[in-house]
């Protein structure tokens, strides 16, 4: 994959916040905003920030209005989503990929922004899975370094570690993947990845073990699991089934060891990414190593020039 890696970040740099997906909650917004700020100089246009219709941040129109436009800002660096939930999906259609191409520049998110990560990757310009700014008041402060770093710092590094090991191997491929819910809506049409020898990585909130199964069969028979090279599991967030305050069996965990050790490829459990109390950001679409016996991603290449 031969991505438009785009221009690094300094600190003060100008960057966009974009409310593409769910309604903002102000509380949380403004204490990841001031976190930004300390970093960065960002812009975003209140009225678009702030508006609500039903569970999306406003109309289809206005939310795409205001991601092209964020794209096309020649001043600013970077794109950072303000918050996940859902709406992505419904502009994905509609997103402009020569524009992309056109100002490439990071765009940070993850959860429902997969599949705008998805596109990106489409379009062969790199992005980055990691935390929306809703989520940088309450983030590690090991992780808002490792973003700054992913950003600012144009040179390869390790992005996970203390993996735990679930079936031993070795092995390289562009890192892909996201949300496993949002990311299995995209098999089938125009917007799914290549994953053929990709290096997977899935993560999950408040899918129940029979639901996680669903999905992951279902990445399953649409021939995603048997292309890819490798995979990484992050955060299952409450999507173990606990009934009289007793976990109830299969588990989350137990269920993924079951979809995916018999795939004959190396396989690691416990990466710090995803809805949990951390998230590691990773480069999209770059090439990656992962060592199941070391318990490492490490990036061969970085998301910025």
């Amino acid at each position: 994959m031969n991505l438009i890696r785009p221009p690094h970040l300094n600190p003060g740099d100008r960057v966009r916040v974009v409310a593409a997906s769910g309604p903002v909650d102000q509380e949380r917004f403004e204490a990841g905003l001031r976190v930004l700020g300390e970093r960065y100089s960002p812009v975003y246009e209140d009225s678009a920030l702030h508006a609500r219709r039903g569970f999306l941040a406003g109309e289809d129109a206005d939310r795409l209005k205001a991601l092209h436009d964020a794209i096309e800002d020649e001043e600013s660096r970077a794109i950072f989503l303000a918050r996940g939930g859902y709406g992505l999906l419904r502009l994905l259609g509609s997103i402009d990929q020569d524009l992309l191409r056109a100002h490439p520049k990071p765009i940070i998110g993850f959860s429902d922004a997969t599949a705008l990560l998805a596109l990106c990757a489409g379009a062969g310009v790199a992005a980055i899975h990691g935390p929306v700014v809703s989520q940088l008041g309450v983030l590690a402060a090991a992780d808002l370094e490792a973003l700054f770093a992913l950003l600012e710092v144009p040179e390869p590094h390790q992005v996970l570690a203390g993996l735990d090991e679930l079936v031993p191997g070795r092995t390289r491929g562009f890192l892909l993947g996201g949300n496993l819910e949002v990311l299995t809506r995209l098999l089938g049409t125009q917007f799914q990845p290549d994953f053929s020898g990709a290096v997977l990585f899935l993560e999950e909130v408040g899918e129940v073990p029979y639901r996680l199964d669903r999905l992951l069969t279902h990445l399953k028979m649409a021939g995603v699991l048997s292309a890819v090279a490798g995979i990484v599991i992050g955060d299952l967030i409450d999507c173990d089934y606990v009934e009289d305050g007793t976990l109830q069996s299969p588990t989350a965990t137990d269920v993924v060891a079951e979809r995916l050790s018999g795939l004959g490829i190396p396989v690691a459990l416990g990466g710090s990414f995803g809805h949990g109390e951390r998230n590691s950001p990773l480069p999209y679409g770059a090439q990656v190593e992962l060592d199941t016996g070391a318990g490492t991603l490490t990036a061969l290449e970085s998301p910025v020039s």
